[in-house]
């Protein structure tokens, strides 16, 4: 990749675990599955949601999950009847079953024209309520292996995915059910969050999805952590980084907490309610309007704001 073009052989190390962190006021110590030990001025930890490394920093911040799944399906357009694909193809599509939401939209295909109508994908991804004990039961591969947090596609039990096709002809509309059941292979995405108290510790940080998951409603991943490593630069070109860094960090978080509590209010109504009746389902204009947009738009951002 680009990216990766940018960092010689010698400083990317390809199948290298770090399993440990070691620091002092001087420098900080990576070492590594394999024995092999790096020193540096900082050590970033970037590695995710699952991160092991991430307790070098915050010991307590733990992935919760949100009490429902996310299956997800990616269908070509042309697989797809022409009765449907004139829906599909041409809008962001969001459905409000009772306790549930399903989003679909057109992506870029694959080959010489990815753009053009008829050579695209149909994304789709239907949440749906799972309390814990539900979810270990979709989460028994056919292997006869328990998964805990998520599932490898082929090990998905047919019976689950007969029973999601069911559920589809009796709650989304025809084009939806179609899109739905030409899936090859469904994927299940249990839902998790994550929320940090410190993303520094002396000489080691945490940033992007190791410190902050959102929920994946307000499509800010990528965004966030390429906003936690851009003001990270800044703040390391200065002589006293570590204690620019600081600043770096309460930011960070102020920016982290807002976007994980802005996913949990778009999603708040997608995990099973205690009683059918406490549940109020959004208006689905108000759902199309909040979903996936930038955090400049959300009005209550602005006092986040004016503490970058």
């Amino acid at each position: 990749s680009t990216l990766r073009e940018q960092i010689s052989d010698k400083n990317y190390y390809m199948g290298d675990d770090c399993i440990e962190i070691t620091q002092s006021d001087e420098k900080a110590l990576a070492i590594f599955e394999n024995g092999k030990k790096q020193e540096s001025d900082l050590i970033i930890v970037a590695n995710g949601i699952k991160s092991d490394l991430r307790s070098y920093v915050d010991k307590n911040a733990c992935p919760q999950y949100a009490g429902y799944v996310g299956w997800r399906g990616v269908v070509q357009e042309e697989e797809i009847s022409q009765k449907s694909l004139d829906v599909l193809s041409k809008y962001f599509i969001i459905v409000l079953p009772f306790n549930q939401q399903i989003c679909v939209y057109p992506i870029a295909g694959e080959g010489k024209n990815p753009f053009k109508i008829g050579q695209r994908r149909i994304n789709w991804i239907w949440y749906k309520p799972v309390p814990s004990n539900s979810l270990k039961k979709i989460l028994f591969g056919k292997s006869g292996k328990q998964y805990e947090d998520g599932i490898p596609p082929d090990e998905i039990r047919v019976e689950v995915v007969n029973e999601l096709f069911k559920e589809a002809e009796k709650k989304l509309p025809p084009q939806i059910v179609e899109l739905v059941k030409q899936t090859k292979q469904p994927l299940i995405q249990p839902i998790f969050d994550l929320e940090s108290v410190k993303m520094k510790n002396g000489r080691i940080v945490t940033i992007g999805d190791a410190a902050f998951t959102a929920r994946p409603h307000v499509g800010m991943g990528v965004t966030k952590a390429a906003m936690d490593a851009f003001s990270m630069s800044e703040a390391l070109d200065n002589k006293n980084c570590l204690k620019t860094l600081n600043i770096w960090e309460k930011n960070r978080l102020n920016v982290g907490k807002f976007i994980v509590n802005r996913s949990r209010e778009l999603g708040k109504y997608l995990s099973l309610p205690k009683k059918k009746s406490d549940l109020i389902m959004p208006d689905v204009q108000d759902v199309l309007k909040d979903t996936a947009i930038s955090l400049h738009d959300i009005s209550n951002y602005k006092k986040y704001e004016r503490l970058q």
